[in-house]
């Protein structure tokens, strides 16, 4: 595989990455989350942090795939996290 080649699957992932941080973001908000006390804690905040987190892994020559798996793990950590919190009722 070329350098080029890698390049190109590098900003691919970084692609989904920003992706998947605005679709969590826009279900987050839509969802039932948006009800929760805990709002801003578990939808913006890690939704911004991800999409910046794709953002380096886009403009990054090195640690680009770092960048990505990091983002996708806050993601992820952050759905499964986020359904043990109380819920609120209303």
């Amino acid at each position: 595989m070329t350098r080029s080649q890698q390049r190109i699957g590098r900003r691919y992932l970084a692609a989904l990455v920003i992706a998947f941080a605005l679709v969590f973001f826009v279900v987050g908000t839509l969802g039932p989350a948006h009800r929760s006390p805990y709002y801003l804690a578990i939808v913006p905040l890690p939704a911004a942090i991800a999409a910046f987190l794709g953002w380096r892994a886009w403009t990054s020559r090195e640690r680009s795939t770092a960048f990505s798996a990091a983002a996708l793990v806050l993601l992820l950590v952050v759905l499964v996290f986020s359904h043990l919190l109380p819920r609120s009722h209303g």
